[in-house]
């Protein structure tokens, strides 16, 4: 999913660059130490970061970092990796309530990482992701099934006009990152009755071929969530 600010600071830049930095080239531009140079990719990343901003609801994160697992270590590399990605936790901690009593408390936390201009400094994995958000819950946040409960108690640290809710298992690849600003452009649109409030983009399940099972359930899904969809839509005109 990183694909998608890369491919938007991409776009920016063909919009704000002049004839001569085209002729450059897009690679070009990081190399060379000229301040116009550094200045145009700093407004390039800018308008992306202000656009665009990616959340992963990590429900887990939490009781990683105490019990010092790797897979909290995975999660802030890919903080490292992509400063501009947060993740989204539920962090259970014990509160003391009056002088005796200890309750379970529950918290929507949003952190992003730390990063630290001296790598040899480093501290724990805990000392290094900062909280942007911290939400107290009114009890347990996954009540129902667990993958709807953990997006919605995430989906507060998101912002803008249009959210994209992907899954953990699913793939993309920087040409499809490149349409994100057409597909934007079909909210706009009015088939007769209102502008579209769900847009619905067929998956590229490229795993097919790879055994008969696959197979099957790649053809479950297009015609399931594609075919049925689409007819849902137009000619039936079905609305929600």
């Amino acid at each position: 999913m990183m694909y998608y600010r890369k491919a938007l600071v991409l776009e920016a830049f063909l919009d704000m660059a002049k004839h001569e930095d085209l002729m450059e080239g897009y690679k070009a531009a990081g190399t060379i130490s000229d301040e116009e140079w550094k200045s145009l990719i700093a407004q390039c990343e800018a308008l992306a970061d202000m656009k665009f901003a990616y959340v992963v609801s990590c429900q887990q994160y939490g009781n990683d970092k105490r019990s010092a697992l790797s897979n909290a270590q995975d999660i802030l590399q890919l903080m490292r990796t992509y400063p501009s990605l947060r993740v989204a936790y539920i962090d259970v901690v014990e509160d003391r309530v009056g002088e005796k009593q200890i309750e379970t408390a529950y918290y929507s936390t949003l952190v992003k990482v730390a990063l630290n201009k001296d790598s040899e400094s480093a501290g724990p994995v805990q000392n290094l992701d900062q909280v942007i958000y911290r939400i107290k819950l009114p009890g347990p946040a996954i009540l129902g099934e667990g993958k709807p409960e953990n997006q919605n108690h995430a989906i507060i640290f998101t912002r803008g006009e249009g959210l994209q809710t992907i899954d953990m298992n699913q793939d993309n690849y920087m040409e499809e990152a490149l349409k994100m600003r057409n597909l934007l452009q079909e909210f706009l649109t009015e088939d007769g009755i209102r502008q579209p409030s769900i847009l619905g983009v067929r998956e590229h399940i490229f795993t097919g071929s790879v055994s008969s099972l696959a197979w099957f359930m790649s053809n479950q899904e297009h015609s399931f969530v594609t075919i049925g969809q689409r007819l849902l839509a137009n000619p039936l005109k079905f609305v929600t």
